[in-house]
């Protein structure tokens, strides 16, 4: 995650890396180009860019693809672009230090996490205009919308769950941990990693109970998670490398290599392959040879920082977030330069077939 508090000091770890990939693909501030170069075996690579451009930090970005929207996290706005052009179509504002975007489609509604305010802005999806401001218990990260139940969940340590057709606040869930990212099984279970407790919780939409606890060992802070609903299994990027679960049981039934520095994954149902997106500028691509045997099979290369990711499940294209750097020098001799976003390159990466 690229916030605008953090990007400094997460940038100046990364200072060697940036230098070492000082050829990096980057986004263009002009129009959207296709990318050229040598397919990967999976046939994945970078197809085009969209240039988003403008100032601040950004975090998760999320996809309706049957509306065909891109949901982009971008400083204190929401960006809506169109996900087959690029073309930007709207925005957000008034989401003071936004991290994602969750969507309500049958009610046609949007519902922003706002980390600096510490609220919930649902909007029309179709005039993009803002319905309500719902004030939280405790802040929000990553957001989550509740088929099944028809709730929304901005996830924190305390959860205040939004109820999606009227905005009301139905109920709160207790997580006493540090939450990254949530699933749903669309069967009335949501599953939440809790970073700090190498765990994930099983949690019921309609009672807002922890009904189950998984601890995964050899997992050291599990920030992504995706679901496969064919097989009953979790799937979490963590800090240590990939690991397989089985959602009935908790169990622990595969395991694999991965990139490091992941946050975001995505699924596909089809091919059964397993996304995980990473800072360092590469997509992992796992394969599910079997419910408990996984292998990776493909390093994509994307660009540095590109850590968070939506999956389209039309198109099975994978988009991310990301920009150029530039060089600071420091006031201070005595001090190495800074590297900073470059005002202007922000952009989706689109990495395809």
């Amino acid at each position: 995650m690229i916030q605008v508090r953090t990007v400094n000091s997460w940038l100046s770890r990364c200072l060697s890396l940036a230098i070492v990939i000082a050829g990096v693909l980057y986004c263009s501030s002009q129009a959207q180009t296709t990318a050229s170069g040598p397919v990967s075996p999976t046939g994945y690579h970078v197809v085009s860019r969209f240039p988003v451009g403008g100032e601040g930090g950004w975090d998760y970005i999320s996809i309706d693809s049957d509306a065909r929207r891109l949901y982009v996290s971008h400083g204190t706005q929401l960006q809506v672009l169109d996900a087959d052009s690029g073309k930007i179509v709207g925005t957000i504002a008034d989401t003071p230090g936004v991290h994602g975007a969750a969507i309500a489609p049958e009610f046609h509604r949007g519902f922003t996490s706002n980390g600096r305010d510490k609220t919930v802005t649902i909007f029309d999806t179709k005039t993009l205009a803002t319905i309500a401001k719902v004030p939280l218990e405790s802040g929000t990260d990553f957001i989550l919308y509740d088929p099944f139940s028809k709730r929304v969940f901005p996830i924190n340590e305390e959860v205040t769950v939004i109820d999606a057709e009227t905005g009301k606040v139905a109920g709160t869930v207790n997580l006493d941990a540090d939450p990254e990212a949530a699933v749903s099984d669309g069967k009335g279970t949501v599953y939440i990693n809790l970073a700090d407790k190498k765990a994930i919780a099983a949690v019921n939409p309609q009672t807002f109970a922890v009904t189950k606890t998984y601890p995964i060992e050899n997992c050291t802070s599990p920030h992504s998670l995706s679901f496969d609903s064919a097989t009953q299994r979790l799937f979490v990027g963590c800090k240590d490398g990939f690991a397989a679960l089985d959602a009935t049981t908790g169990k622990v039934v595969g395991r694999s290599l991965m990139c490091s520095g992941v946050d975001a994954g995505g699924f596909d149902s089809d091919k059964k392959w397993i996304f995980e997106s990473c800072g360092e500028g590469v997509i992992s691509v796992i394969r599910e040879a079997t419910p408990d045997y996984y292998e990776l099979i493909e390093t994509v290369p994307t660009q540095l920082f590109a850590r968070t990711m939506a999956f389209d499940t039309k198109t099975k294209n994978i988009y991310l977030l990301t920009a150029e750097l530039e060089t600071v020098p420091s006031s201070d001799p005595a001090k190495p330069p800074q590297r900073k976003i470059k005002p202007g390159s922000f952009c989706v990466l689109v990495v395809g077939r």
